[in-house]
């Protein structure tokens, strides 16, 4: 892990995902645990389980409505922490996720797949 700062109070953190297995359509449970851990290890849990939501994209003050620091600092984390999961998955799962725009986004595409296997998928195992 590496941290970057941001305005000097609280780093991003490019969590190393490289030892994770890589899912594919057979190890979901065990993929999942691993990414969940990891990610709880760190206290970034909650941008892809939805506890961590988005800042407010702007804020106004004084009248005058500019982008929020929050939200920029907030939207770098979980860029950097879909990249980190885009990079655990098999290539023939990627394209599952190629819609989604946020770490939650991608984590709930990935258990509506995955964790509740249809009767096919499940005679297939």
């Amino acid at each position: 892990m590496a941290a970057e700062t941001v305005d000097n109070t609280q780093p991003l953190l490019h969590v190393n995902m490289s030892n994770v297995s890589k899912l594919t359509s057979l190890n979901y449970v065990t993929w999942s645990l691993q990414v969940h851990s990891l990610l709880d290890g760190y206290d970034l849990a909650g941008f892809i389980d939805g506890t961590t939501p988005s800042p407010s994209p702007t804020v106004t003050t004084n009248g005058q409505t500019i982008t929020n620091p929050d939200f920029t600092k907030w939207m770098r984390q979980d860029k950097l922490i879909y990249s980190g999961l885009l990079g655990t998955l098999s290539p023939t799962v990627q394209p599952l996720v190629s819609t989604t725009k946020s770490a939650s986004e991608m984590w709930r595409s990935l258990a509506d797949t995955y964790a509740k296997p249809s009767r096919g998928h499940v005679q297939q195992l």
